[in-house]
């Protein structure tokens, strides 16, 4: 599914401060910031901090993952940028905090107390979905993942190279991200006289 809503950067902003209110918080910022980079719900649910955690305790450039965690049976890599480390890496540290001993390289970073298992993807996006409607915006989880690959077609990346960051296998699919504003077009316009 494709959103066809696009949200703007202060909008984000008001939501992650929503966030902080809310039970959970720290977890759901950090699903948040997956989503906001470029991940699938079915690629998040499934993180154990050797995914994105280095031997030195430090957020990994790039999150490698093997075919059972991503869609398509096909592994995904998911390229890291200095917020999204900052993110993760505080992350981690509150989950030692929160879990000490118990924590280990096999860990799943969202996964149900009671079950140590990773949340499903419906209640995933049942919490993405109530998340946004606060705001009057109809998405789900896919949704930050729509706005990271229109972000990055607005900045001027290649649509070759927005395909790879995406991990489309198709150039067809990854097209029906690139979302167009007013900006843009008067600007396009604006380059295009003589």
């Amino acid at each position: 599914m494709v959103n066809k809503e696009y949200v703007q950067n202060d909008k984000i902003k008001d939501i992650l401060k929503y966030i902080k209110g809310l039970k959970h918080s720290e977890m759901l910022r950090m699903m948040f910031f997956c989503s906001l980079n470029g991940m699938r719900c079915i690629n998040f649910r499934c993180l154990q901090l050797k995914d994105v955690i280095d031997s030195n305790g430090k957020a990994k450039d790039v999150i490698d993952l093997p075919a059972l965690k991503n869609k398509g049976k096909m592994g995904a890599q998911y390229y890291v940028n200095h917020q999204f480390k900052a993110e993760i890496e505080t992350y981690y540290r509150y989950m030692k905090e929160k879990y000490g001993e118990k924590l280990n390289e096999e860990s799943f970073l969202f996964a149900s107390q009671k079950t140590k298992r990773p949340f499903n993807r419906v209640s995933i996006c049942r919490i993405f979905h109530n998340i946004y409607k606060t705001f009057g915006i109809h998405g789900a989880s896919h949704l930050g993942r729509h706005l990271f690959i229109t972000n990055i077609a607005n900045a001027g990346v290649s649509v070759f190279v927005t395909r790879l960051l995406a991990n489309h296998k198709n150039l067809s699919t990854t097209q029906k991200y690139f979302n167009s504003t007013t900006p843009q077009l008067l600007t396009a316009v604006e380059n295009a006289s003589i």
